[in-house]
């Protein structure tokens, strides 16, 4: 039997990191793409040391470059690298006023938050359709179910992101790939994420969850079926209330906690 590969984008840190080590874990060989920094060597390193068995291999790459998903799947090809499972995870986040950012900044998000994405969708389906079995797992936020000022480019992208997801599974349902979207709550990553969920106080905390423990509980209803993850009882919660709350009442909440939060 070929051997095959999950392929995890922004594998190095965060979400990415996390789905790279639980796939690991469960005994999955693992193809990390992230930025090419000493972080990226790092992790695989110490999933090679980890998981001596198993096979790891990473390429330091720019999602924001257009040309990088046809890169990754060249190299994937040039090596009998054989994905069955794809999980597009790399992407940008900000906030505040529209106006504060140059356009190539919103530009750049774009093409690592939809465009990318969509990129490597493309390329890899081919084969994952000629797996037995085989997954998408695209990472969108809990940002995709509402429209957030000061923070609107970042949360029209991943409803771009959740909608591409939803739609594509319907039309793959006659195959062997199925796509999962995942929107997650809070994630403490860095310190930036840190510093920003204090600021957005209890309900922030509420929400939050490690890298791990959305990995576990991500790939656990991927392997389901699941078309949608949100992982959180509370964030699950959130949702379903956020929905019952008028609109303009929602979007003045939002503007107060992300104006806040961008100052």
């Amino acid at each position: 039997m070929a051997i095959t590969y999950t392929l995890v984008t922004g594998a190095s840190n965060g979400i990415g990191r996390g789905m790279a080590e639980e796939c690991a874990a469960r005994g999955r060989n693992v193809l990390l793409v992230a930025l090419p920094e000493p972080k990226l060597d790092e992790v695989t390193a110490a999933l090679k040391a980890q998981y001596p068995e198993q096979s790891f291999h990473s390429l330091g790459v720019n999602l924001m470059d257009r040309e990088t998903p046809q890169h990754i799947f060249d190299w994937c090809k040039e090596n009998d690298y054989t994905v069955d499972i794809l999980v597009n995870n790399a992407g940008l986040g900000n906030s505040g006023p529209f106006s504060n950012l140059p356009a190539d900044f919103y530009y750049g998000q774009m093409q690592l938050n939809m465009m990318a994405l969509v990129s490597l969708t493309h390329h890899f389906l081919p084969m994952l359709e000629a797996q037995p079995r085989a997954y998408i797992l695209n990472v969108a936020s809990m940002a995709a179910f509402y429209d957030i000022p000061f923070k609107g480019i970042y949360s029209a992208s991943k409803k771009f992101v959740y909608s591409f997801s939803r739609s594509l599974n319907k039309e793959l349902e006659n195959s062997s790939v199925r796509i999962t979207v995942l929107c997650p709550a809070s994630v403490p990553t860095n310190p930036d994420v840190m510093q920003r969920e204090k600021e957005l106080g209890l309900m922030a905390k509420l929400t939050s969850q490690t890298p791990a423990q959305v990995a576990k509980y991500t790939l656990d209803m991927m392997f389901k079926g699941k078309p949608v993850v949100i992982p959180g009882f509370f964030p699950r919660l959130y949702k379903r209330l956020g929905s019952v709350v008028p609109y303009n009442t929602r979007l003045r909440i939002l503007a107060k906690q992300f104006i806040k939060n961008s100052k």
